[in-house]
């Protein structure tokens, strides 16, 4: 079903196109997602630097607590009164730490070795691995044994201190020699009766090796103090043959994991200390090379969790990609409403264009017809006159070349009487309108109308239908135009009807504020390549119309301040519906 207003439509092409909607709207898209992407690497590049600066601070403050501790357990261990004095280590705690650390390794090693015949080579591993300056092995009465360094056993007894165990009366056994001056632990041997395989296993370690092990035993002291600081997932300490010293990992502790992070590390400690980075799934590691005295120099490596980094990274990008995409529709709304207002404000004034370029051309047209009425009509009067005189005087005798004569004289009276009605129709197109306002009945027009055209409906077999409420409010209406008006749209109905139909004349008030008429027909219906243009003058589909009769109609019904709009569907018909405003009652 198409529509047609009387505000007509704009021809042609659109002044702002569609695809300029769509690359504006593309644009903003790109210009958010551009944005959203920025938004979203700053804000993950903040979040990493923060925990970057957490790992630093971890890592500079167990540099200088190590520092502190070694340094302290230098001065402890050269100057032993010191120990009297307010120190940050418990020394013969630290004593017996390392006995049990002594004692824990000897049973790593009994699981290592396993069940296998003891071999030279796996115990001189084992000793270097370790940190000991010998190992022995007693199977069945039989001794292996391998020393890292000369004298790296006690001395000789008679009686081995693990003699409890031979006769079953210990699983284990320590023998410890301190200096005398300081009551120092200068030689430490541990025995242990073997769970994994047969015999004893006894590790000896010397002054040397007791130092390395009070040193791990510190760091590992400081890794369980701060392995519970913010977002830390490990942390590890790695001397520079890649050795763990020390890890919140207890089985890692005195292997070796050396990578080409580690290696750079260290390769670029030379040019002053530096604080890497490096990134592993679901962890930022932080690492740093830390001198913790003149002869030992470790990796310090932090590992922190990013899980609440990348959910917050996470949240983030979906607020942005909600916003961006609230945006984005609102924005396109927007950009469509403007495109809207400036594609009406262009109509407008295209409309305005085409009322001005048609005011002038009737405004020439109103000159010429002037002069063309005034040249026309005395000539036609003189012809309506001269036929009505031939009827009268010179009509013929006898009846039966008297009846052809009439006949052609009234298609002659008709003719001039048509050719006079379209002088008088193009008169009231170009000539300012004056209206004689007067109260009418809106019913009564309508009812003359359907009084008039009922002869030709009842000739065309077309059924008239009425629907008037009662009671209408009166108008102030110049009647005869707009029975003029109301007589082309009801002539223009019947005309669509040539095999019959329905005529339906409707009226009814609105809302209190306009009446509403109808005038609807079961015709052939408008195409809508038509339905906009039967109100422009001139404009017919009809062989022997004039296109005035609908642009007629139009122009009185404006002049009242009604309005008029069509509504047509091809085969089925075609309904004119006008507004006329009710006046306001006075007082």
């Amino acid at each position: 079903m198409t529509l047609a207003k009387t505000k007509r439509e704009p021809k042609g092409r659109w002044f702002f196109r569609p695809l300029y909607l769509l690359i504006i709207w593309g644009l903003l898209a790109l210009l958010l997602v551009a944005n959203g992407t920025y938004e979203t690497k700053r804000a993950k590049d903040n979040l990493f630097q923060m925990l970057f600066d957490e790992g630093s601070a971890l890592i500079t403050g167990m540099e200088k607590s190590a520092q502190n501790t070694f340094a302290s357990l230098n001065t402890i261990e050269v100057f032993p009164d010191v120990s009297a004095f307010i120190t940050p280590i418990n020394f013969w705690a630290l004593e017996e730490s390392v006995v049990d650390l002594i004692l824990d390794v000897a049973f790593q090693i009994d699981q290592e070795l396993g069940n296998s015949p003891p071999q030279q080579t796996l115990l001189q591993k084992e000793g270097e691995v370790r940190h000991f300056s010998g190992i022995e092995m007693v199977v069945a009465g039989e001794k292996f044994s391998f020393s890292r360094r000369p004298g790296g056993s006690p001395g000789k007894n008679p009686r081995p201190f693990y003699q409890p165990l031979l006769e079953g009366k210990a699983s284990y056994a320590i023998e410890r020699s301190e200096k005398f001056e300081t009551g120092q632990i200068d030689h430490l041997s541990v025995a242990i009766f073997r769970k994994a395989g047969e015999g004893i296993l006894i590790l000896h370690a010397d002054e040397s090796d007791i130092h390395f092990f009070r040193r791990r035993i510190i760091l590992q002291g400081l890794v369980e103090e701060w392995r519970d600081k913010g977002e830390t997932k490990y942390i590890s300490i790695q001397g520079e043959d890649s050795e763990i010293w020390a890890d919140t990992s207890l089985q890692k502790i005195g292997k070796k994991e050396g990578t080409g992070f580690i290696r750079q590390l260290f390769s670029k400690s030379g040019s002053g200390p530096q604080i890497a980075r490096q990134k592993i799934p679901g962890i930022l590691e932080v690492a740093k090379v830390v001198a913790l005295d003149k002869n030992n120099r470790a990796v310090l490596r932090v590992g922190l969790s990013t899980e609440k980094v990348e959910q917050i990274i996470s949240a983030d990008q979906r607020n942005i990609v909600l916003f961006s995409l609230l945006l984005l529709v609102f924005g396109g709304l927007g950009v469509t409403f403007i495109y809207r207002m400036e594609n009406r404000h262009l109509d407008r004034m295209r409309e305005m264009e085409e009322k001005i370029h048609q005011s002038e051309k009737l405004s020439s047209l109103a000159n010429l017809a002037a002069g063309v009425a005034h040249e026309i009509r005395n000539p036609l009067n003189a012809i309506g006159m001269a036929i009505q005189r031939l009827q009268r005087e010179f009509a013929p005798e006898h009846p039966e070349p008297q009846g052809e004569y009439y006949r052609f004289t009234d298609i002659l009276r008709g003719e001039v009487k048509r050719v006079n009605e379209i002088v008088e129709q193009f008169l009231f197109f170009a000539r300012p309108a004056r209206l004689e306002l007067q109260e009418v009945q809106v019913e009564d027009i309508l009812r003359d109308i359907l009084l008039l055209c009922r002869e030709s409906a009842e000739q065309q077999k077309i059924i008239l239908q009425e629907e008037i409420e009662p009671n209408l409010p009166v108008l102030r209406l110049d009647r005869q135009r707009m029975q003029e008006a109301f007589w082309n749209l009801v002539n223009n109905a019947l005309q669509a009807m040539p095999d019959g139909g329905r005529l339906t004349l409707a009226a009814k008030l609105q809302a209190g504020k306009e009446i509403i008429i109808e005038i609807s027909d079961t015709g052939q219906g408008i195409p809508e390549e038509n339905i906009r243009r039967i109100f422009e003058y001139y404009f017919t589909t009809k062989e022997k119309g004039i296109g005035l009769g609908i642009p007629l109609a139009h122009k009185i019904i404006q002049e009242h301040g009604g309005t008029i709009r069509a509504q047509s569907e091809v085969g089925r018909g075609s309904t004119f519906r006008i507004s006329l405003p009710v006046p306001r009652e006075k007082g």
